[in-house]
C-alpha cells in the first residue's frame, strides 16, 4: 500500500535520531509527559469509579431507589409498573418515618423503615452481621439496627429499646404523650456506609401499628439506581400514582460531591497531558527552523502548502499518538494489577480490604482521544509556520 508522501516524510522526521540533541530531548520529554498523564488519568479515573461504585452499592443497596405513593391504594399498581418499565427489578410495600430511639445509655434520632422481609434488596440481606431474618420476620415488635447506631446506643441482641414518634401523640391526664413503644433488638447490619448511623428496620406491620398509618407506599429497586431521575417523571404520569420520590432527596448531595471531585481530579490530571502536548509546539518550532532548507527544497519541487502542513502535523501527531497509546496500555495494566502491587509494597489503605477499582473502557478511550485532540491543537501553529517559509529567501544564500 502506497503511503501518502506527507505522512512518509513526517514519520521519517519523527524517527530521525540525527541533529540537535536538545530537540530530541524536548521531543522525548513531550512523549513521556503524555504517557504519564494518560497513565495517571486511567488509574485515577478507575479508582474514582471504584469508590463511586462502592458508595452506590453500600448506600443505595439499603435505601429505596424510588418510593411510589398511591392515593387510591391500588394493589395492581406494582404489576402495572413492572410491565411498563423494564428497569424496575423489585417492588415491595414500604413505610418510612422519623423517630427518636432510646436505650438505657443514650438517645438519638433515627429513620424507621418498615420492610417486607421476603422482598429485601440482596445487599441488605447479606449485610446482616448478627441475628436472623426469618426470626425477625416471625416475631413482633423487633428491630434491626445499623452497626454504628447500635454502637452509639450501646445495645446488643435481645436488649430493649424505645421508639418515640415526634407526631401522632395524644393527651393524657399527665399531659401530651408522644406515640411510643418498646422494641427488642433482633439484629445488627453493617453496610459500611453512613446509613448504619440512622436506619432502623422494622416489620411493615409493626411500623404501621406504631404510626397508625395503614397505607404503605411502594419501594422500587432498579437495575441501576442512577436511572431513578429518568424514571421518576415517567412513573409519576402512571394512573394511580400520587407522588414519586427518589434517593437524591436524602443522598443526592453526597453523590453530587463525589461526581464533582471526580470531574476536578480528571481536569487537573488532563492539564498534565495538556502541558506535555503543548511542549510539542517547542519541539516542532525548532524542527521547522532546523529543516528550513529541506522545506524550501520540497516547495520548489512542487509540494503544496497543504502537503507541507501535513508533514509537520504528522510528525507531531505521531508523538502524541505514541504517548497516548503506550500510556493507556500501561494504565490499564497498572489498574488491573493495582491491588497486587499495593499488597506487595505494603501500602494497603485498610488492612484486609482491597482498593475498589472499576476499569471502564469508554473512559480509557475518552482519555486517549483527549490526549490526541490536545496534540492536534498543539501542532497547528508549528505546521503553519512551516507553510510560511519562502524558498527564495532560504535558498538565496545557499
Amino acid at each position: 500500500m502506497q503511503v501518502p508522501v506527507s505522512l512518509f516524510i513526517g514519520l521519517r522526521y519523527s524517527q530521525s535520531r540525527k541533529g540537535n540533541a536538545f530537540l530530541s530531548f524536548i521531543t522525548l520529554f513531550s512523549v513521556a509527559g503524555i504517557f504519564l498523564g494518560v497513565l495517571a488519568l486511567t488509574v485515577v479515573s478507575s479508582v474514582m469509579n471504584g469508590f463511586e461504585g462502592e458508595l452506590k452499592k453500600r448506600i443505595l443497596g439499603v435505601i429505596p431507589h424510588l418510593i411510589v405513593h398511591s392515593a387510591s391504594g391500588d394493589q395492581t399498581l406494582p404489576d402495572r409498573l413492572q410491565q411498563r418499565f423494564a428497569a424496575i427489578e423489585q417492588i415491595s410495600p414500604f413505610l418510612q418515618s422519623e423517630a427518636l430511639i432510646q436505650s438505657s445509655k443514650d438517645l438519638t434520632g433515627a429513620m424507621l423503615q418498615g420492610v417486607d422481609v421476603n422482598a429485601l434488596p440482596l445487599f441488605l440481606q447479606q449485610s446482616l452481621q448478627q441475628g436472623d431474618w426469618q426470626e425477625f420476620n416471625t416475631n413482633r415488635y423487633q428491630v434491626i439496627l445499623g452497626s454504628a447506631l447500635a454502637d452509639k446506643l450501646r445495645v446488643q441482641l435481645g436488649q430493649p429499646i424505645r421508639l418515640i414518634l415526634p407526631t401522632g401523640g395524644s393527651y393524657t391526664p399527665l399531659g401530651w404523650m408522644p406515640r411510643q413503644r418498646n422494641f427488642t433488638v433482633a439484629g445488627i447490619f453493617d453496610s459500611g456506609s453512613e446509613v448504619d448511623k440512622v436506619v432502623v428496620l422494622l416489620r411493615l406491620q409493626d411500623l404501621q401499628k406504631l404510626t397508625g398509618n395503614q397505607e404503605a407506599a411502594w419501594r422500587l429497586g432498579l437495575t441501576d439506581a442512577f436511572l431513578a431521575p429518568q424514571l421518576q417523571g415517567a412513573i409519576s404520569q402512571v394512573e394511580g400514582v400520587s407522588l414519586v420520590t427518589d434517593w437524591r432527596q436524602s443522598h443526592g448531595k453526597l453523590f453530587s460531591a463525589v461526581a464533582m471531585e471526580k470531574a476536578m481530579m480528571w481536569l487537573m490530571l488532563l492539564l498534565i497531558v495538556a502541558v506535555a502536548a503543548f511542549n510539542i509546539v517547542s519541539a516542532l518550532v525548532m524542527m521547522v527552523t532546523e529543516k528550513q532548507r529541506e522545506v524550501a527544497i520540497l516547495k520548489t519541487q512542487g509540494m503544496t502548502n497543504r502537503q507541507l502542513f501535513y508533514v509537520f502535523a504528522a510528525q507531531g501527531m505521531s508523538h502524541g499518538v505514541t504517548g497516548a497509546l503506550t500510556g493507556a496500555v500501561a494504565g490499564v495494566v497498572l489498574t488491573l494489577s493495582l491491588n497486587d502491587l499495593l499488597a506487595l509494597l505494603g501500602l494497603q489503605l485498610v488492612q484486609g480490604m482491597a482498593l475498589p477499582v472499576i476499569l471502564q473502557w469508554n473512559d480509557v478511550l475518552l482519555i486517549m482521544l483527549s490526549a490526541v485532540l490536545l496534540t492536534a491543537l498543539a501542532v497547528i501553529y508549528p505546521a503553519w509556520r512551516a507553510v510560511q517559509v519562502e524558498p527564495a529567501e532560504v535558498l538565496r544564500d545557499q
